[in-house]
């Protein structure tokens, strides 16, 4: 029987959130609390004041604390905790971190909302962050706050020993539903390079072509764009693309990217944050400059894709699987609350 327990908060159940939560719940008894995300001042006070209810009457009967993000959900739980004697641990996944003010992103754009996330950082027993640019950014914002780097993983199927047969593809992931994300994940760059490799078919998955209709126009006709897919399909796509980009503008880890590797996609990432630390290879690496990402997938040889694809894949499963992740937040949460 799973005797220790522990409080878990959130607000949106993505893959990475839920891949800590069943981490968590195959050693410990996890009960988790979803503070919903919404907009407007009241309406997030409403979610802090049921918050607030919810820590008084079960908070007592667990023995620590674990939030996913540092934002406004993650604040009263890590308070609670220090007032109580109680370990807490909050995953820095990012956005907390961001702030690029052209584009009003990341948390600390708001004064008010990066009050809540720095405070978070300060308060909590320790921040789990998901890659060594997270890493330093927590640093730099929280000074004397304590941290852990834990990267950030994939849980999908292995490429198979036999090599993959690819086609003539470049694709781009992500959830791109606003000016905003379309151009923080470089969708411009990325449309930019498919007008100047007519030889190649792009795919972007996760476009929301009706709310960004007004930024696509003349497109090349090499490229085709697709709305959200549920996660589990992603790998189709995956095992056909040659090449997966990620031109982000700011990318606090890229576990899309992870996932294309998996499947042996060779990547092309701009130097952002921490997807170099994914890729490894510096000759994976581009300036946001589309001659020379173009120059860069056309110098690769495609005699040696093969190889390529398993190296890429291998270099997953070596330094982001989930088993990884899992030994060493198990060991994390055991030491500092359970010792």
């Amino acid at each position: 029987m799973k005797s220790k327990s522990i409080l878990f908060f959130y607000n949106n159940f993505t893959s990475f959130v839920r891949t800590d939560f069943e981490i968590l719940s195959s050693v410990y008894q996890v009960r988790k609390f979803q503070f919903k995300p919404v907009k407007g001042i009241f309406k997030t006070g409403f979610e802090i004041i049921k918050q607030f209810i919810f820590l008084v009457i079960h908070i007592w009967k667990y023995d620590a604390v674990f939030v996913w993000f540092a934002d406004y959900h993650s604040l009263l739980p890590v308070l609670f905790a220090k007032i109580l004697g109680k370990k807490s641990f909050v995953v820095i996944g990012g956005y907390e971190v961001g702030r690029i003010k052209n584009l009003k992103y990341g948390a600390l754009c708001s004064k008010f909302r990066g009050f809540f996330c720095v405070h978070s950082m300060l308060l909590s027993t320790i921040n789990i962050t998901v890659s060594k640019y997270v890493d330093r950014k927590v640093k730099h914002i929280a000074p004397g706050s304590k941290r852990q780097l834990i990267h950030n993983c994939v849980d999908l199927v292995e490429l198979p020993d036999n090599k993959i047969e690819k086609e003539n593809l470049i694709l781009t992931v992500g959830i791109i539903e606003n000016q905003r994300s379309f151009f923080i994940k470089g969708i411009d760059t990325y449309i930019d390079v498919a007008r100047n490799m007519p030889d190649y078919k792009f795919i972007i998955v996760g476009l929301n072509k009706i709310k960004l209709s007004g930024l696509l126009t003349n497109l090349p006709g090499n490229l085709t764009i697709y709305g959200m897919v549920a996660h589990d399909e992603l790998a189709g796509y995956y095992t056909k693309a040659m090449f997966y980009c990620q031109l982000s503008r700011c990318e606090s880890f890229g576990v899309s990217i992870a996932e294309a590797m998996l499947h042996g996609c060779i990547p092309i990432v701009t130097n952002e944050g921490g997807m170099p630390e994914i890729v490894g290879n510096t000759d994976y690496i581009v300036p946001r400059e589309t001659s020379e990402i173009c120059r860069t997938i056309n110098n690769i040889s495609l005699s040696n894709m093969p190889d390529m694809q398993v190296d890429v894949a291998k270099r997953i499963t070596t330094c982001f699987s989930k088993a990884k992740r899992k030994e060493l937040l198990v060991t994390l949460v055991s030491d500092m609350a359970f010792k």
